[in-house]
């Protein structure tokens, strides 16, 4: 064991109990499995998805409401094919977050496509802090890997509670990066960005946080948007570059790097969110199979007395939610009677026996 590894493993000195062990088996399992062709974790992937859907009906609803919300003029059908694709696409990002983690730059560097503009835009604000406004693409784990191939930056995230998932996430999203810092840390983030480091920010979530206004996003007039980009945006020496990678065809993956947002931040917030919505949505038209559509985006409302857009799917969910319930206890029910059933029978005949 090397030095390296050791100090890794002083880090997190409860990852060998026996209670995390399923959880190091997944991940080795992961590991494993990656190393084959990448058609073969397509395939994989689809089938995975395929599975998602079957069993994941509450956010196939939610999906399916915010394409409504987000695609009006699109018939039902185009709809329902649109969220099939996107949990396929789910099922392959399961396997692209491994490659993210396990494969080697070569390999990386094989599937990766990025234009000469593209790598222009990094390199010529490699002197700024450079915040990376990006959006939650189901292969997000993959484009800052690639990213990092290029320019090297840190990483923004959510630490996890489980000490094993803690440390292949911090291990595997610093293959090609520097360090991790919480999105809680908004010092370190700050400092970041002021030693001229790229920092991904990924901001088209309902995150139900003060620090929001309610902008347009696609056919959504009043979407819940955060106004972080302009906070950091105003840092001394700071450039927004948006950025994405989307899935291609002949397996492979095109890196996406747009030039800085010029006179950004304008110092409307309301404004500045428009402006990055209107990024954002773009970049989702190019591939929006492989956007996240499973999260409740438009949850939050200007107003508390304004309708939820989600109020009838839920009130499904929770019609189907009971249903299910009711099923479960019916047959639960019938087991019973038919244990009780079979008891008797079986008393009945040990006392014709005797007699």
């Amino acid at each position: 064991m090397t030095e390296q590894s050791k100090e890794n493993n002083s880090l997190y000195p409860s990852i060998f109990s026996l209670k995390y062990l399923p959880v190091r088996c997944a991940f080795l399992l992961l590991r494993m499995i990656v190393k084959l062709p990448l058609p073969c974790l397509y395939i994989l992937g689809d089938f995975c998805g395929c599975l998602m859907q079957m069993f994941m009906r509450k956010r196939e609803k939610i999906a399916l409401r915010n394409l409504e919300l987000c695609y009006p003029e699109k018939s039902a059908a185009y709809r329902k094919k649109l969220v099939r694709d996107n949990f396929k696409s789910m099922g392959r990002a399961i396997f692209e977050t491994g490659m993210a983690w396990y494969w080697s730059d070569a390999r990386i560097i094989k599937h990766m496509e990025v234009s000469e503009e593209s790598v222009k835009n990094i390199l010529d604000n490699k002197e700024y802090g450079q915040l990376v406004l990006t959006c939650h693409f189901l292969d997000l784990e993959l484009h800052a890997r690639m990213y990092g191939l290029i320019h090297p930056g840190v990483g923004v995230y959510k630490p996890n509670k489980n000490p094993v998932i803690e440390r292949e996430q911090t291990k595997g999203r610093t293959r090609t990066n520097k360090y991790m810092v919480s999105h809680r840390n908004i010092k370190g983030i700050i400092k970041a960005l002021q030693q001229k480091n790229p920092i991904w920010y990924a901001g088209d979530q309902d995150y139900h946080t003060n620090s929001k206004v309610f902008v347009p996003f696609m056919a959504v007039p009043d979407c819940p948007t955060v106004t972080a980009p302009s906070t950091l945006g105003r840092i001394k020496n700071v450039v927004c570059i948006p950025s994405y990678a989307i899935r291609t065809d002949h397996y492979k993956y095109l890196l996406v790097v747009e030039p800085k947002i010029e006179n950004f931040p304008t110092g409307d917030l309301e404004k500045d969110a428009s402006i990055y919505n209107k990024i954002m949505a773009d970049a989702i038209n190019t591939a929006p199979e492989q956007y996240m559509w499973l999260h409740r985006r438009f949850m939050t409302r200007p107003n508390e007395d304004d309708p939820c857009y989600y109020s009838d799917v839920i009130q499904d969910i929770h019609k189907d939610e009971a249903q299910q319930r009711a099923r479960y206890e019916l047959e639960k029910q019938k087991k019973t009677e038919k244990v009780q059933s079979e008891s008797k029978n079986e008393e009945h005949c040990l006392k014709g026996d005797k007699e």
